[in-house]
């Protein structure tokens, strides 16, 4: 009984706890634009689905549309051009952090699950968000942003706990997954991010969209 508070103190204020674990959670979807031919946007952009439903392909091209307008229809297929999403019920039981919403095992491929091996559904806000967020690893491994992102922003931008860490607490070896946080919050986050990581919100507006300041305020 004497090490119950103690125990609830380093919960409380473990700084892996303090903060969301993912953008996915707090991003203000109403940022992303409502495309009004789902088709045929998903086509200027070069993107392929398999096994997704009519409200998922409407998922993607609403977030293909909302980068193609914060650059122009050249620079979002130069972004997302070759991408292939895979959506499924169930990708695997397990990853180092409990259930896996999303991987990219495949180059050039995104598969999404639409719920837990638990049977827990993955919720559309959530959804939607671990989408943006893959895809900015997909935008990152096609472009070679990576390193790039490491080298000019000495900062880390610590937004969300998943920039650092697993849901589990194990820390990431690289800053791979900031980056696809920062590239998710530059869409639905974005006055935040400008104003909690300058850096990284001027690499996203210098590097992938010409210039071109958050819609997200």
């Amino acid at each position: 009984m004497k090490t119950l508070p103690l125990i609830i103190m380093l919960t409380i204020f473990n700084p892996i706890f303090a903060k969301p674990h993912m953008i996915a959670e707090l991003g203000d979807l109403s940022c992303i634009e409502k495309s009004t031919n789902v088709k045929k946007q998903l086509s200027e952009v070069n993107i392929k689905t398999t096994g997704a439903s009519r409200s998922e392909k409407k998922l993607l091209a609403n977030v293909t549309e909302t980068i193609e307008k914060l650059t122009n229809q050249q620079q979002a297929e130069t972004i997302l051009g070759g991408l292939t999403v895979n959506f499924k019920d169930v990708l695997r039981s397990h990853s180092s952090g409990g259930c896996l919403p999303a991987h990219q095992l495949v180059p050039k491929q995104i598969s999404i699950g639409r719920k837990c091996a638990n049977g827990y559904e993955i919720k559309l806000q959530l959804q939607e968000g671990i989408v943006i967020h893959e895809i900015g690893h997909f935008v990152a491994n096609k472009l070679g942003l990576y390193s790039k992102y490491t080298n000019q922003v000495s900062r880390r931008c610590r937004l969300t706990s998943y920039m650092r860490f697993t849901r589990t607490g194990r820390k990431h070896k690289n800053r791979n997954e900031e980056f696809a946080e920062v590239f998710a919050a530059y869409l639905i986050y974005g006055k935040k991010l400008k104003r909690s990581c300058k850096k990284s919100y001027e690499f996203m507006r210098k590097n992938l969209f010409l210039g071109t300041e958050s819609l997200c305020r």
